[in-house]
C-alpha cells in the first residue's frame, strides 16, 4: 500500500506542476481550462498557486489519512489509491500533450 501511496503523491505532483505550467500564462490563440470542475472553482475563487497549494495539502492529507486509519479497510484503502493513480496518470499525460501542443516548456521557463 506504501507504494500506491507513494506513487499517489508523486502523480499528484506531476498533475499540480503541469496544470500550474498550462494555466499560469494565457497562450495566444488557445483556451486552456481547467477540466475538473472542483479544482476549477478553487482556482477561480482563491487563485490558482493558491489553489494548488490547497489541493496539495488536502491530497497529503487524506493519504496520510488512508495510510493510518484502520476503520477503512485495506483492500478499500488499495483500491482508492489505485483509481486514484489511474485517474491522476491520465491527467498528467493530457496536461504534458497540452503543454507540448501549446509550444511551451514543461518546466515552466519562458
Amino acid at each position: 500500500m506504501y507504494l500506491l501511496a507513494i506513487a499517489t503523491l508523486a502523480l499528484s505532483a506531476a498533475d499540480h506542476w503541469t496544470t500550474y505550467v498550462c494555466l499560469r500564462n494565457p497562450v495566444s490563440g488557445w483556451l486552456v481550462t481547467e477540466a475538473n470542475p472542483i479544482s476549477q472553482w478553487l482556482f477561480q475563487t482563491v487563485g490558482l498557486i493558491p489553489g494548488l497549494l490547497v489541493d496539495s495539502a488536502v491530497t497529503v492529507a487524506a493519504v496520510a489519512f488512508l495510510l493510518t486509519t484502520r476503520r477503512v479497510p485495506k483492500f478499500v484503502k488499495k483500491g482508492f489509491l489505485a483509481l486514484v493513480v489511474v485517474a491522476t496518470g491520465y491527467a498528467v499525460i493530457n496536461n504534458y500533450r497540452a503543454i507540448e501542443a501549446l509550444g511551451i516548456s514543461p518546466l515552466g521557463l519562458g
